[in-house]
């Protein structure tokens, strides 16, 4: 089942990269109550392990299973993954902490008979088994690793397959989107500011300038202002007439004396 395992983790994780997943993206895939994980796999590790606590090691891998698969219902994989759980744990707490084990899928795998009647983990199935096509029924003669191979195997390769081939995917895109919606948010901030900027030019520079001071009129200035028509010009010629009228008064008056 091992190799099993390796290969579904394997063979998602290359057609997640085929559909432009990243490890990175998986690695920020957030998953909830993620220590559960290690405890499932101490169970198997105690049901392998300790023949007498397979049931209960089974038994509890699937109810942690169960725990984390609610707590991460969005995550693809983990539902097959409490059911294979589920259905293994089964099938070996009615066969008494024992997986049954089809005669014919280990002739068609290439196992020895006496290999599996020796072992405390497995019991060749008859009349008397209970659960019978929940047992090791499926035949896997990898070159190197043969094994017989459940439904619940099977479920638990899949679960792990489909979250290594859909979870890097989604996350990727789920970033992809993330950069594309700040690009745009930004783009727009900076178009906006241009815009305020044409339409007042001068907002950013007119509080840095200085009012220029009003120039004082008059000849203290230094100016000479340009007689009107009929108002200075006018005012020249009176002021030439009435000092005409005065010398001839002064000259009347003396011819008069």
């Amino acid at each position: 089942m091992f190799v099993l395992l390796v290969l579904a983790l394997l063979v998602g994780l290359l057609i997640a990269r085929l559909r432009g997943g990243t490890l990175d993206a998986l690695g920020r895939v957030r998953v909830r109550l993620g220590w559960l994980a290690a405890v499932i796999v101490l169970a198997l590790v105690v049901a392998v392990v300790a023949p007498r606590l397979q049931t209960v090691g089974w038994l509890a891998a699937a109810v942690l299973a169960a725990i984390l698969s609610a707590a991460n219902r969005r995550i693809p994989g983990l539902l097959l993954l409490f059911i294979g759980l589920a259905l293994n744990a089964a099938v070996i707490g009615a066969n008494h902490g024992r997986m049954p084990v089809s005669t014919s899928a280990i002739s068609s795998a290439g196992i020895d008979r006496a290999d599996v009647a020796r072992s405390d983990h497995y019991v060749l199935a008859d009349h008397d088994t209970r659960l019978r096509y929940l047992g090791d029924v499926i035949a896997f003669p990898f070159w190197g690793a043969p094994a017989a191979l459940s439904a619940g195997d099977v479920l638990i390769a899949s679960g792990i397959g489909l979250f290594a081939g859909l979870a890097p995917v989604r996350a990727s895109r789920t970033l992809r989107a993330r950069r594309e919606a700040r690009d745009r948010r930004r783009g727009h901030r900076q178009a906006q500011a241009a815009g305020d900027a044409d339409a007042d030019p001068g907002a950013g520079s007119a509080a840095g300038r200085r009012p220029v001071a009003a120039l004082p009129a008059g000849p203290a200035a230094g100016v000479t202002p340009t007689p009107r028509r009929g108002t200075m010009a006018a005012d020249v010629s009176d002021e030439r007439h009435g000092g005409d009228d005065r010398e001839r008064r002064s000259r009347h008056g003396e011819e008069e004396a």
